[in-house]
Formats: C-alpha cells, structure tokens, sequence
C-alpha cells in the first residue's frame, strides 16, 4: 500500500512548488508517496524517487487558445484527476489535496473519497479567496463551499499561526482539526549579494491586499528625496481584480522612471536575474494569513524583506528574516517610511543580515523536518 496520495492542479510558481519539495522530501524519508499532478514546470522541480508513484494529468492553457479549447484542456485535467484519484483509492487510504480543482468538481470527489472510507488531508493556503469569483448572493454560495471542503476533510494543515487562529475562531473549526506545518525553504540558483542599486522588488499576483497601489504612490514619495530609488513590479495581475491594476498602472503615470514593469510568469530561470538587481524585496500585505512565499523566496535568496507583519511575515520575522516592518496600515506614507529607513543604512549592514537571515531559515524551514511532521499526521489514521 501507498502511504499517501497528493493532488494538486499546480504546476508551476511557489503554490507548486510547496508541494513538489513537499512529497520529494516525504519520499526521502522513506515513505511511499504518490503524487497526481501536470508535470512540473521548469522540469527539474519535478519529484523524483523511487518511492515515488507519479501520475501525470494534463495541464490548463494559460496562454494563447481560444475560450472552448482551454475550457477543453481543463476539463480533461479534472477528468484524468478524478479518474487517477479513483484508480489510486484501491492502493492508498489518505488523501492530501493541495490547491485543486474548481470546487464545483472537488466537492464531488472529496465526498466520494470519505463514502469510501478513505482518509482526506487539506493543504490550505487561504481560509477564504483573495479576491472573490462572485458577488452578491453568489459570493455566499463561493464562501459556502469553500466552508464545505474544510469540512469534508478528516485533518486541515496551514502553514501560519495567524490562519490556524482565522480558521479556529472566525470559521469556527475545532483547534484539534487545524495544525501548522511550516512553509519550506525554496530551492533557487545562487544569487549575488544586493549590489546597492536602489531597486526593490514586488512580485507575484497583484491584488488589493498586498497593497500595490500603495507602494507604488510610496516609492514616488521616496524619490522625491532620493531620486535613487526605483521600483520592479514582476508578475500577473489577479483575474479578478483587473480594475484595481488599471488603478496602479494610472498612479504610475506620475512618474514613469520610478518602475520597471514585467507582466506575465516569470519563469524559474529568469529569477535570479531579477533577484541579483534588487536590494530588497517590498511586500506591504494586509489582510493577510497565509505564508508569503515571496517571503520566504526573499529570505533564501540573501534578500531582505521591506513589508508588514501580516499574516506568515510575522512568523518569518521572528524566524530570522531579515529587513525593515511597515509600521501601522500599509498606506503610501507608511511604506515610504520604511523605505527611507532601509536606505539610511550602508548596503554592507544589509548584506550581513540577510546572510545570516538565509542561514537561520534554511534551518527552521528544513525540509527533513517538514517530512517528518507530515508523516506524523499521516500515519496517526
């Protein structure tokens, strides 16, 4: 028998790798592990151990096709999911699921999975959505089901204090179901000490709640005083939220020579490129439980952070990251402050700190240990 089973519809960017180093490191303990997902992207993140059982299924098209042809590629993703899962519940009994599919297709199958006896682990990586689907009545209904596959599951594991507490106390789960696993330390190419460009870095999704608009009316404040400073925003701006972007790219207009725009994946190659340019990496979350992977991204890339307590920043923080916390509400002023605080140091004090911050979390955030405590939790049932 397999011990374990993870799903996941991700392939690429840090919800996917989570869970790629995730089942390699289980894998490297000696466990048998299966693992259901598109192949990984670049392909050297991909698992592999002879403890390994892989199972590929297609992935979605994020680029070029038309509306029917992606719908199509997603719809063989989940059929090939349920049919893998289906195939492997004669061979495992405990189930991880880590971002799935479209609810409307998951809840299904997680029902299925518990009729049938079988054990049902959730990954969660937000209690609720970043940004809402639906509106009105309809975002009940979104809220609803969300609610219902934490329900359906024998065991949720987060990777914060902060959405332990959240699920605990605002969606009313027992303490007993919710545990904290930390997030593990990415693994990406050697990167140059900060060259004391006076670049800093926002990457990711852009949304409301990393407070992008605010950073960017921030760092036109900064230069205003520092003409020295600038700032590279990488990423994808969130579906849902496409007006707020079109707000950020209008405040940009003030001062075009402060931001270096990059939209779309940046792939895994083309990251330390990035990194190398950039003195710090700037994330002013609110509203924010879950652990920042750009956080812990920074951290291990010899980068110090510029950004708030929210949420797995605090715990990153206290874990040894090294930068400067946004005082109070991320608001322009708030964040032009501690930008102004990070540039009245020499780029040699940050340097040191952040070398040692990289030291200190590439211990807390081992993956050894991570392993273990998935193990513990899987092998209790």
């Amino acid at each position: 028998m397999i011990e374990v089973c993870f799903v996941t519809k991700a392939w690429r960017a840090g919800a996917a790798w989570v869970t790629q180093m995730t089942v390699q490191a289980i894998a490297e303990q000696g466990a048998s592990v299966a693992m259901i997902s598109p192949l990984a992207e670049p392909s050297t993140r991909e698992p592999r151990h002879p403890n390994l059982v892989r199972i590929l299924v297609g992935r979605e098209l994020t680029e070029g096709g038309t509306g029917l042809t992606r719908a199509l590629a997603s719809l063989r993703r989940v059929v090939g999911t349920w049919w893998a899962v289906c195939r492997m519940r004669a061979r495992t009994r405990t189930f991880i699921f880590s971002i799935p599919d479209p609810l409307i297709f998951t809840l299904p199958l997680l029902v299925l999975l518990r009729l049938s006896g079988a054990r049902v682990i959730f990954l969660v990586h937000d209690a609720v959505p970043h940004a809402f689907r639906f509106g009105g009545a309809l975002r009940g209904v979104e809220l609803g089901a969300h609610k219902l596959s934490y329900r359906l599951a024998n065991l949720l594991i987060v990777m914060t204090k902060a959405l332990r507490d959240e699920l605990i106390h605002k969606l009313g789960f027992s303490s007993a179901k919710v545990v904290v696993v930390p997030h593990g330390a990415f693994k990406i190419e050697p990167v140059a000490p900060c060259p004391g460009s006076g670049r800093f870095f926002l990457f990711g999704t852009f949304r409301r709640n990393k407070s992008v608009l605010e950073a960017i009316k921030a760092v036109i404040l900064v230069r205003r005083s520092d003409p020295g400073v600038s700032l590279v925003l990488a990423g994808e701006p969130h579906p849902h939220e496409l007006d707020y972007w079109q707000e950020c790219q209008d405040a940009m207009l003030a001062d075009p020579a402060a931001f270096d725009v990059r939209i779309g994946f940046l792939p895994d190659e083309q990251l330390p490129a990035y990194i190398a340019d950039v003195d710090a990496f700037l994330l002013a979350y609110r509203d924010f439980n879950s652990q920042s992977g750009v956080g812990v991204l920074a951290g291990l890339a010899g980068r110090s952070v510029i950004g708030t307590r929210a949420g797995g920043l605090s715990e990153l923080f206290d874990d040894g990251l090294s930068g400067v916390q946004i005082e109070g509400p991320s608001s322009a002023e708030s964040i032009a402050r501690a930008i102004r605080a990070f540039r009245g140091q020499p780029i040699d004090h940050w340097r040191h700190l952040a070398s040692n911050a990289t030291l200190k979390l590439e211990g807390v955030l081992s993956w050894n240990a991570i392993a273990m405590r998935y193990l513990v939790f899987i092998r209790r049932g």
